[in-house]
């Protein structure tokens, strides 16, 4: 109702200015006022057949270089525009309507530049007679998440600015921007076996560092799993019984509750998290995912590409949520979990009066990799007391400092 009241308007605008001059004319005569009239003429019929002009008749598409894409990259955005009818018009203003989510910019490695921005796409052509336009562009330094691209507007006019013609089309697009993945040095996983409390870093394979017993050669043990001194004893080859592990699941755990943290660290830890578990997953470790939140989400351990991609995508569209982080949070979802995992928990806080809880997943046969991402290089003296409680208390600890993005190695802090 109010586009067709703006074009009765105008419309009406076009007609009483075109009378006026020629009332003019009539009463003053003479060659001066006949000129003006005659010379005004054309514009006011080009700025009728342009109000009047059906630019919502236009086809309109959209093409991406590519739908899947990596944080930090960039993708091309092609869009055409055709029309049936040459109308001469002078110029034609194009606008990409996105997700303002598209407007932030991110670093190579994914975490985000807070001080930068992006501006809207908008681009200014000059048709006149042509019938197919392209207009190309690039959108780089993408940031994580999933995006939509969802409209097309035009806008055209006179040149003297007394019309103005717009159209908006419905061009539907997604855009799928992964978390960036950081070359890190994540050790083997922690071990707990059924007797004493133990650390080891051991690879996935049988344990075979905790000998219980001997039995009779099977085919297919080692050779170096021969107990030679039992097997004179016994006259028959006899072999070494290694202690089986309490449990071989490794779990890592994004804490998404970052209440008071700026959006950059979150991505951080993201990234870190994604790492983390991608090099995990080479090393064919079973591997379980878990994202403590309200609600929280748990993706258990599997083999093959499909379980690495359902967490991929989780990790995509995963947001911060605005609540502190808290370790008894990870305690009670850990509580319906197999005892004896390994935990890599990743977070952007941690606070030494939950030393409590840290002590009580110990001794519930919990082993934490704690990934603590921060913002500096330089810890002061709270940070490193933290640092040595939770060493002390059987757990490792980690820092990630944002500022040491651009480096391939992790800041460790001893």
């Amino acid at each position: 109702m109010k586009g067709k009241f703006r074009f009765a308007f105008k419309t009406g605008s076009i007609v009483i200015l075109t009378a006026i001059l020629f009332c003019y004319s009539m009463f003053q005569g003479g060659f001066v006022s006949w000129f003006l009239f005659y010379a005004f003429l054309p514009i006011l019929l080009y700025v009728l057949l342009v109000l009047c002009y059906p630019l919502g008749n236009w086809k309109v598409d959209r093409k991406l270089s590519k739908t899947y894409v990596r944080s930090g990259g960039e993708v091309t955005v092609k869009v055409s525009l055709t029309r049936r009818v040459p109308f001469p018009l002078v110029y034609l203003e194009m606008e990409d309507l996105y997700d303002r989510s598209l407007l932030k910019v991110s670093r190579s490695d994914g975490t985000l530049q807070i001080a930068q921005s992006r501006q809207p796409k908008q681009h200014i052509l000059f048709p006149w007679f042509r019938r197919n336009l392209e207009i190309c562009y690039v959108l780089d330094r993408l940031p994580r998440g999933e995006h939509s691209f969802y409209q097309i507007r035009l806008r055209t006019g006179d040149p003297f600015q007394l019309v103005e013609k717009e159209a908006v089309f419905e061009v539907g697009h997604k855009l799928h921007v992964y978390p960036a993945e950081r070359e890190i040095t994540v050790g083997n996983p922690q071990s707990v076996f059924e007797e004493g409390a133990a650390v080891a870093y051991a690879p996935r394979s049988k344990q075979t560092s905790v000998v219980s017993g001997i039995r009779e050669y099977t085919p297919g043990d080692r050779f170096n799993w021969i107990d030679w001194k039992a097997s004179a004893r016994k006259q028959d080859m006899m072999t070494k019984e290694f202690e089986q592990e309490k449990s071989a699941d490794v779990l890592v755990v994004l804490d998404r509750r970052a209440a008071g943290q700026a959006e950059d660290l979150f991505e951080y830890a993201v990234v870190i998290a994604f790492s983390v578990y991608q090099k995990l997953k080479s090393r064919n470790e079973q591997v379980g995912f878990m994202s403590i939140g309200n609600p929280a989400k748990w993706l258990p351990a599997a083999m093959g590409s499909a379980q690495l991609h359902r967490v991929q995508q989780y990790l995509t569209t995963v947001r911060q949520e605005q609540e502190p982080p808290r370790l008894q949070a990870l305690a009670a979802e850990l509580s319906r979990q197999p005892k004896g995992s390994t935990v890599y928990y990743v977070t952007t806080d941690l606070d030494s009066r939950e030393m409590a809880v840290l002590r009580k997943l110990r001794q519930g046969g919990y082993v934490l990799t704690v990934l603590y991402i921060c913002r500096h290089a330089t810890v002061g003296t709270k940070e490193k007391n933290l640092i040595r409680e939770v060493r002390q208390l059987g757990h490792q600890m980690d820092m990630y400092p944002v500022q040491q993005t651009v480096q391939t190695g992790v800041e460790r802090n001893a």
